[in-house]
């Protein structure tokens, strides 16, 4: 709980959103096995590890601690954030994962002394592995699903 306080991330602290963490970038594969000879399905969807980036903050311990224990996460949300046609922070995105671990994480931080990175700070890369993924557009009501315990409907 808090990790985007002042206290925790400093000077990015974003007032309303104290039980969050800010990504700073993403990146999720979901994909089918094709036939290389007619490019039909030759197999079922296989869903990458959902990976995000964040600085460091004060979860990120108990981030290391979940990966050590191996600690199943029930929901994981992202949340996305775009500025409306008035000009206002809305939130019109979801992404939502049932049942995850983390599976790896990578700590680094960018040569600090390169002018073309000063800007960056310490970052946190983690993937997680996921039971059920959930997209749902929440300004125009469509959203979709795949659980690969679930058996696939026509």
């Amino acid at each position: 709980a808090g990790a985007f306080t002042a206290d925790s991330v400093g000077n990015i602290y974003v007032q309303g959103h104290e039980d969050e963490m800010l990504v700073q970038e993403f990146l999720h594969n979901v994909t089918v096995p094709t036939d290389p000879q007619s490019g039909q399905p030759a197999g079922q969807r296989a869903h990458k590890p959902f990976i995000f980036t964040v600085a460091l903050n004060k979860a990120v311990p108990l981030m290391y601690n979940a990966l050590a224990s191996g600690e199943m996460l029930p929901t994981t949300e992202l949340h996305w954030w775009r500025t409306s046609v008035e000009g206002k922070q809305e939130h019109y995105f979801t992404t939502r994962l049932t049942d995850s671990t983390i599976v790896d994480m990578k700590l680094h931080m960018p040569h600090c002394q390169d002018p073309a990175k000063r800007e960056f700070t310490q970052l946190l890369e983690v993937s997680l592995a996921y039971r059920k993924i959930e997209w749902e557009h929440v300004k125009s009501g469509t959203s979709g699903a795949d659980d690969w315990r679930a058996p696939l409907e026509a």
